[in-house]
Formats: C-alpha cells, sequence, structure tokens
C-alpha cells in the first residue's frame, strides 16, 4: 500500500484508509494525468534524439505516435453472436421490470 502514499501524495497510511472512494477516484485520475504528461515528456525528448541523429528519413516513425503510442486504447469490437446475445438479455430484462411495474 506504500504506492498510494507517493503517487496518491497523502500524508500517511490512516489518510488513505480515511478517504472516501470518490476522493480515492480523484487523486487517482489526478496521477494518471500527471504520469501520461510526463510520457509525453519523454517521448517528445527521445523522438527528437532520434530525428537529431541525422537517421536516414525514410526509416523515421511519420509522427510522435507512430513513434511511442502511449494510448492503450484497442478497439474491442464485437461479434454479432456477442451483440445478439445483449440484445436477448436486454429484452428479457425489460419484460422483467415491466411485469413487475404491472404494464
Amino acid at each position: 500500500m506504500s504506492f498510494a502514499l507517493g503517487e496518491l501524495n497523502c500524508p500517511s497510511l490512516e489518510y488513505v484508509y480515511d478517504m472516501t472512494w470518490a476522493e480515492f477516484c480523484i487523486r487517482q485520475f489526478a496521477y494518471r494525468r500527471m504520469d501520461r504528461y510526463s510520457w509525453i515528456k519523454v517521448r517528445e525528448i527521445a523522438y527528437q534524439a532520434l530525428v537529431g541523429s541525422h537517421m536516414n528519413p525514410k526509416k523515421l516513425p511519420r509522427s510522435k505516435d507512430k513513434f511511442m503510442p502511449l494510448d492503450d486504447k484497442k478497439e474491442k469490437q464485437l461479434t454479432e453472436k456477442q451483440l445478439e446475445a445483449m440484445r436477448k438479455a436486454q429484452e428479457v430484462y425489460r419484460q422483467e421490470v415491466n411485469k413487475r411495474n404491472g404494464r
């Protein structure tokens, strides 16, 4: 749990235990934002070092994002079978709710 003291900028472990879940989420969001900003600076320095080394321009990455991607967003596409199962489950849920509400 020592990571929470340094990264979340907390004075003591008791402080971490006493904070609400909302406060923890806010601090976690701020930490991730600051960490991402520091990685952007690292990427900028590394990219400029690569470009400044007079490498063959044809071998250079086209953009900084292609050189060092920082987003872990992998778009996951649902298959038709998964979509159909989700639609079925939603329909069953709607029918149960309507029965309970007397509609």
